[in-house]
């Protein structure tokens, strides 16, 4: 649905606010600018909530290009959760690892020095989101790899699988805009935009109770989202990851 439908929808449907006076301007309680702001906030929460965005292909979102001794980056601001990671000249998947692992200064099982020093220049195998966010104006997730990249590395792509947020803000300039979240669950998704809309305190617009129905619809709606997204990841087999994150297993 674009951004014409749904303010229709919450405006028309949601809200009943659409009736007009006999003369003069619409009688309404809340502008576009309003109903829209909701809208984008809605639409954020509900991708926040529930990880329904996925993405592999957009590459300013999802490839991150190496640099020299550079092990840290951040990610694009809308990235979520990063469900897996490959070098493109990988035949498989890196692994995922923690900071105390890729940073470990000595292997606790054999007190040997770093094990990642020997596969310095290799193709980075391991890496971690655990490295906290970048906080400017925005919350970014920093992506660790290891081995440190050398000048072997420099320009290669790591291509990521990620759950995100919508890309495009909606604005009342940008009427055709479409939300990004799967089509089922965009009438739900404007439930929170009506709670916002009638927990306002002016007298003629507040309704606490009908407020308070759409933000537990809302609420029910993202369960059931998250619930569905459990159910898909069920079709991937189970396996064992024996020799993973620069470990090794000798029987």
């Amino acid at each position: 649905m674009t951004l014409t439908q749904l303010l229709e929808e919450l405006r028309a449907n949601l809200l009943r606010d659409s009736s007009t006076l006999k003369s003069g301007p619409p009688d309404q309680f809340w502008s576009d600018d309003t109903l829209v702001r909701y809208i984008n906030e809605a639409h954020h929460k509900f991708a926040r909530r529930t990880l329904c965005i996925k993405d592999s292909t957009t590459p300013e979102v999802v490839e991150v290009v190496l640099v020299e001794k550079q092990r840290i980056y951040t990610l694009h601001p809308s990235i979520l959760y990063v469900t897996s990671a490959r070098h493109e000249d990988g035949r498989a998947d890196m692994m995922r690892s923690s900071h105390s692992i890729i940073w470990a200064l000595a292997n606790p099982f054999t007190d040997s020095v770093d094990w990642s020093s020997s596969t310095i220049g290799a193709i980075p195998l391991r890496f971690t989101t655990d490295e906290g966010l970048q906080v400017d104006d925005e919350h970014q997730i920093r992506f660790a790899v290891d081995p440190e990249p050398d000048d072997k590395q420099k320009g290669k792509r790591i291509y990521l699988r990620t759950s995100r947020l919508p890309l495009e803000p909606f604005s009342v300039s940008k009427m055709n805009v479409a939300a990004e979240i799967p089509e089922d669950w965009q009438l739900d998704m404007l439930e929170w935009a009506a709670w916002r809309a009638l927990r306002n305190w002016d007298l003629d617009a507040e309704d606490r109770r009908k407020a308070d129905q759409h933000k537990t619809r809302f609420n029910e709606a993202v369960l059931e989202c998250r619930h569905e997204v459990e159910i898909r990841k069920m079709h991937a087999p189970p396996n064992w990851s024996f020799g993973q994150n620069g470990w090794t297993y000798v029987r």
